[in-house]
This record gives C-alpha cells, sequence and structure tokens, in this order.
C-alpha cells in the first residue's frame, strides 16, 4: 500500500525469513560462525539459543549457503512429534521413503544411507529449530541418532536452535547425557543500538529506497526503545509506522508515529532491554562522546605547533554538566612538566576518593560507550567481574593483559588501565586516545585529562584490559592445528603480504608460524607464532574491521 509512495520497490520489513534481506548483527556473524567451525570440525552436538523474532530462522536458512557442496542438510521445522514421526520426517527431509517401517527398521536404513554418503565424501547434518518445543522422549531419540557413527567419527551431526526454554528442557536429569553432548553452543542476543539503524538502512536498501533518511533520527532511537533490537518487533514497528505515514502523507517517519505503531503492538511492551537506566547519567556519556571529537582536533592543532602540544587537566570549561571540561585548542604556554603536575594533582584524588569498583565501572561504561553500548554501569565491578558484565550485555570480550604504550599505538584500541595513584590503591581510567606527539588522554569519572607518557607511566601498572569482538569466532590457534580457521587466517596473512599468494593449505605449518611472527613484530607484540586475542585484535585492525580508534592516533599503522 505504501511502497509507491516512498518510491520502494516492495515492502522492506515483511516478517518473512528472506535471506536477500539478512543483516548480520556481531551476535548473528558470530552465532553463524560457531555453527560453520562446529560443522567443519564435526562436532556431534550443537545449539543456538534465542528469544522470540531474533533471527533463529533466518540464520538457519543463511546456513544453506555458507555449507560446502559436500554437505547435506536437512531442516526440521515442526518439531511437534512424537520418536516415530520425527524418525520419518527425518527420512523424508533426507530424501528417503519411510513408508511402512517402524522405528527399529527407520534406524538401520538411516544408518545404511549416512554410510553411503560417508562413503562418497558427504557429511549429512540434521538442523531442528524451535527445539524448545521437543519432548524429553524425542529428544532421546535424537540422542539415539547421534549414536551412529564409525570407529573414527560421527555420521550425522545434529544442530538445536531454540528458545530460551531449550535450556530448561536440557537441564533435566533424563537428559543429561545429551546436554553433555552439546560442545558448542551460541546465545543470539539482540542488535545494539548500532546495529538496529545498520539494519533498518541496510532493508530499505535491498527494498529500492535511495532518497533522503526516511526515519528521523528521534524515530530511530524509538525504534530501538520499543523494540530492544529485536528483528521481528523493529520490522512490525518500522512496517507499522511507514503505514501510519502513508495515511498522514508524511516523507518522514516520526518518532511520534513509532510511539503510536507501538501503542497498536503489545508484543512491544515485553522488549527485553531495560530503558529504566535511559535517563540516569546518559548526559556525561553523550557530553564525553563529544568531547573526543573534540580532542581529536585539539590535538592535531597541539600537534602543529611545535613545543605547544602539552596540556593540563581539562578542567576549564564546563559543558551540559559541571564536571565535564570543554576540550581548548588553544596552544599551552606552560612546561610539560608543570601540565603533568596539574593534570596528576587533579586525577589523583579523583581516582583516590573513589572505590575501585566504581573506577572500574565509570571505565568500562565510557568504553561500551565507544562501541555503541550505551547503558550506564552501577556499583562496583572488581577486575574479576569485567568478563561477565561485559558479555551479559554485549557481544564484546574482554582481554585482560599486560602492554606498553607502543603497543597499545599500534593495535589502536581505547583500552581500560590499572593505575596505582596513591600506594596500594588500585583503581581504573579508560585511555581514549594517543596523540603522534605522545600525549595520552584519560577519562576518569566524567572529566578527561592528557598526561605525558613519562606522567602516566609512573602510576600505571602495564595491565590492561582490552574490550574487543571476535569478528570470527575464532579459536585460538598454534602449530599443528587444522581446519577452516587455519585456513582463514593463512588467506588473511596472504592478503596482507605476509604469506606467498597460494590456496591456504588449512595446516598450521612452520611456513604460517613464521608470517604470524613477523605481523606480531609489527605490532610490537610477543612474537609466539601463535594466534591469541592480542594477535586476533592487531588482525581485525590491519584488515580494517570497523572499531573505535583511539583520538590523536592517526598514524597507527
Amino acid at each position: 500500500m505504501y511502497t509507491a509512495f516512498y518510491g520502494l520497490k516492495e515492502k522492506p520489513f515483511a516478517l518473512v525469513p528472506d535471506t536477500r534481506f539478512l543483516y548480520l548483527g556481531s551476535s548473528h556473524r558470530e552465532a553463524l560462525a560457531h555453527l560453520l567451525y562446529g560443522i567443519e570440525e564435526g562436532e556431534g552436538f550443537i545449539e543456538v539459543v534465542g528469544q522470540v523474532g531474533t533471527g533463529k530462522t533466518t540464520l538457519c536458512r543463511t546456513l544453506l549457503d555458507r555449507v560446502g557442496r559436500d554437505v547435506e542438510i536437512a531442516f526440521i521445522f515442526d518439531p511437534s512429534h512424537n520418536e516415530q514421526e520425527l524418525l520419518r520426517a527425518v527420512h523424508r527431509e533426507f530424501g528417503l521413503d519411510p513408508a511402512g517401517r517402524g522405528s527399529s527398521e527407520l534406524r538401520a536404513e538411516f544408518n545404511d544411507f549416512l554410510l553411503r554418503k560417508k562413503a562418497a565424501g558427504s557429511r549429512c547434518i540434521l538442523v531442528i529449530d524451535e527445539a524448545q518445543n521437543l519432548s524429553p522422549p524425542v529428544l532421546e531419540q535424537i540422542r539415539l541418532l547421534s549414536n551412529l557413527e564409525t570407529q573414527r567419527e560421527k555420521l550425522i551431526q545434529i544442530v538445536l536452535i531454540g528458545q530460551p526454554e531449550l535450556e530448561e528442557v536440557l537441564a533435566r536429569t533424563d537428559l543429561r547425557q545429551l546436554r553433555q553432548r552439546i560442545t558448542v553452543k551460541w546465545d543470539l542476543r539482540p542488535f545494539n543500538r548500532k546495529e538496529s539503524d545498520e539494519y533498518i538502512e541496510h532493508r530499505l536498501h535491498i527494498a529500492g529506497y535511495r532518497g533522503e533518511p526516511l526515519f528521523s533520527g528521534a524515530a530511530l532511537r524509538a525504534l530501538f526503545k520499543y523494540s530492544g533490537g529485536i528483528p521481528r518487533l523493529i520490522n512490525s514497528l518500522a512496517d507499522r509506522a511507514l503505514l501510519t505515514g502513508y495515511t498522514e502523507g508524511e516523507l518522514e517517519i516520526s518518532a511520534a508515529m513509532v510511539r503510536t505503531a507501538a501503542r497498536e503492538l503489545p508484543a512491544t511492551q515485553n522488549a527485553r532491554f531495560d530503558w529504566s537506566k535511559w535517563s540516569l547519567g546518559f548526559a556525561p556519556r553523550i557530553a564525553l562522546a563529544l568531547l573526543v571529537a573534540g580532542l581529536l582536533l585539539g590535538l592535531i592543532g597541539a600537534a602543529l605547533l611545535p613545543g605547544q602540544e602539552s596540556q593540563a587537566s581539562l578542567s576549564k570549561a564546563p559543558v551540559l554538566k559541571e564536571s565535564v571540561p570543554a576540550v581548548s585548542t588553544a596552544p599551552s604556554t606552560k612546561s610539560q612538566d608543570t601540565a603533568d603536575l596539574e593534570a596528576t594533582d587533579a586525577l589523583r584524588p579523583l581516582l583516590v576518593g573513589r572505590s575501585a569498583g566504581a573506577t572500574a565501572a565509570d571505565a568500562l561504561t565510557v568504553l561500551l560507550d565507544l562501541w555503541g553500548y550505551d547503558t550506564p554501569l552501577k556499583g562496583d565491578i572488581a577486575p574479576n567481574q569485567m568478563v561477565q558484565v561485559v558479555q551479559e550485555m554485549s557481544s564484546l570480550r574482554v582481554f585482560p593483559t599486560r602492554a606498553n604504550l607502543e603497543q597499545l599505538r599500534r593495535l589502536n584500541l581505547p583500552v581500560l588501565l590499572e593505575v596505582e595513584p596513591s600506594p596500594g590503591k588500585l583503581r581504573y581510567i579508560a585511555l581514549l586516545g594517543l596523540s603522534n606527539r605522545g600525549n595520552t588522554t584519560l577519562s576518569a569519572g566524567d572529566r578527561l585529562f592528557v598526561v605525558s607518557p613519562e606522567a602516566l607511566n609512573k602510576f600505571w601498572s602495564g595491565r590492561t584490559f582490552f574490550l574487543w569482538t571476535n569478528y570470527e569466532s575464532l579459536p585460538a590457534l598454534s602449530g599443528g592445528m587444522s581446519g577452516t580457521a587455519v585456513r582463514w587466517v593463512q588467506a588473511r596473512l596472504t592478503d596482507l603480504g605476509y604469506l606467498k599468494p597460494g590456496d591456504p593449505s588449512g595446516e598450521f605449518d612452520d611456513g604460517t608460524s613464521q608470517a604470524i611472527r613477523a605481523f606480531q613484530a609489527n605490532y610490537a607484540l610477543v612474537e609466539t607464532g601463535e594466534v591469541g586475542p592480542e594477535t586476533m585484535i592487531a588482525l581485525y585492525h590491519a584488515l580494517g574491521y570497523r572499531a573505535p580508534k583511539l583520538a590523536g592516533n592517526e598514524g597507527a599503522s
């Protein structure tokens, strides 16, 4: 009805799993990577869990396009069967005729079928969607299917995809044998705000829209608010809002239209995202984001004035909130030592006056903001809690290590630093900028400080916490390993010029190890010849994967 009015070739937000409209958020990319990795490695059971509307079925269909030609996949989308009905459904999906056979005959014939496929060089995978609806007897039948194997490997791999209730079903004592066989598992999360906006833009583009932004900024915020980042709810809200805009003759969708759509769709009231936190402390985060942008200009300007790059604590002109400073681009007339002294004199009591956990929560909030997760963290967060806290609210990972400024410059990621502003008192700050002339920009609470590397090193313990995302779900890799992940790393090292062109072998040999050492040397990393988190971070940076950057670090390799 509204497609011609908005210049669309088709409805962009139809509730059908059309892979043409596929948009993979970070959690979806990792889920798909886990599926492909589990299939490649021959894992017996793989599990993907996500709440209603997060894109599980679309992920299933996308899997069809990503597996090799040697893989045969059967999908069961309606698992409301008893044991024998399930066996018959599996036979039909693999092209077998189940007519007139009992359960034992069906299993025997299916075993022969799998052996023939194995002899022909094919692998068979059974994907069961909405697996939370399976009864315990049927799940036990599925476990028995997984027993079909040769002396060396399984004849069939089974993927269970379901809602969170699947976890409750598998927690039953009588299903512990099945639960123990699940070796690859992934929880599918909703989109974050940035992914929600990109998802909407992507679907509009596929549907043929080429005009000015169709949804206002406020409308996009409202779509995320009322959908909680769940793709199906985004589709429902956006479709209803477009219909409202059409009936009102408006060429731009407003937040009011989205709110009207939300009132008409009760499901949006149950979106998982906790928006009660939105109004608490958000203004300082906006201010800080603006400050980082301004800081880049300030540091560039300072770098162009020899001998004038140093600045003291940036606490002179408040913006939005009394303790949030503006960034001055005027050259400083103070010596570096004086500027450092003023900055650290202001920074130390600010850190010592708060608990270690409170400073960690502040620093994590700032870094999560830069990654697009704008929910302030409250309370105290101990260092050993950071991994869990970040995993619960994002698809990011936390990697604690010891580093130096040269490594941070080359990896070019904002990080959390452990500092000791007073003897025996460990606190945490966020490193947001690193200028080409060496000055560091630190965030503590809602204030920014610029100090020299020498001043920072006097109270930085060296301990560093990276927030990062494993875009390709790579496992740790070392000599003697083989498979898809090794092949992917070899191909990327070839792209970057560290390996000679040729078909990647997929074997982690001496040549691969030497290439990784050369790559690590270029990023000032320990030359282990193995692929761990630091090397993955550097590799994703070298390949241009999107991530926050250190302000003022224009020359990072």
